[in-house]
Formats: C-alpha cells, sequence, structure tokens
C-alpha cells in the first residue's frame, strides 16, 4: 500500500454496539468523517488545503458510494438474518412473521 500522492496512515475498525459517526464541518477548512467505536476512534480527511481539488471531490463521492454499497449489504444480511429466524420459529412451531 504505497502511494505518490501523499495520502498515509492505514486502520482497521471492527465497530460494535457502541457506535457514533459524525461529519465535523468547518467555514474554511477540510471536514473531518470522525468514526468512534468503543475505545477505538478514526478519522477520515482531505490534506488541509485552502482549495478543495477536483480529487478531493472525486474521493469523497466514492468514499459516500462504497459507504452506500456497505450500508445496502449489511441491509441483505440483516434481512436474511430475520427472514432465517422467522423461517426457523415457524418450524419449531411458533407464530409466523407478521
Amino acid at each position: 500500500m504505497s502511494s505518490e500522492g501523499s495520502s498515509f496512515g492505514s486502520a482497521g475498525l471492527y465497530v460494535g454496539t457502541d457506535w457514533q459517526v459524525r461529519c465535523s464541518t468547518y467555514p474554511a477548512s477540510t471536514p473531518i468523517l470522525s468514526i468512534d467505536a468503543g475505545r477505538s476512534a478514526m478519522s477520515v480527511s482531505i490534506t488541509p488545503m485552502k482549495q478543495i481539488s477536483d480529487e478531493a471531490v472525486a474521493f469523497a463521492r466514492e468514499l459516500a458510494r462504497q459507504a452506500a454499497l456497505f450500508a445496502a449489504e449489511c441491509e441483505r444480511l440483516h434481512a436474511a438474518e430475520v427472514e432465517r429466524l422467522a423461517a426457523a420459529n415457524e418450524a419449531a412451531g411458533g407464530p409466523a412473521a407478521a
């Protein structure tokens, strides 16, 4: 993972139930996207600059697109689990899911 574009850092974060996500914005500086999970935290920002470049906007758009895909996959997996549990409950003689 090397880059000639001045990007740096590496992080992994497993998010449980104790999370918070926020975007901090400032009138004359780049925004900061922060993810807190328990006692761990990470932030994403663009290299500080007075004028946001086309590349920075492209990164922000791709970040949003990939986050939307992440959310859709989580929703799909959650729906499959709810369906599986409802089928198991019904097979065990419980009430059918509403």
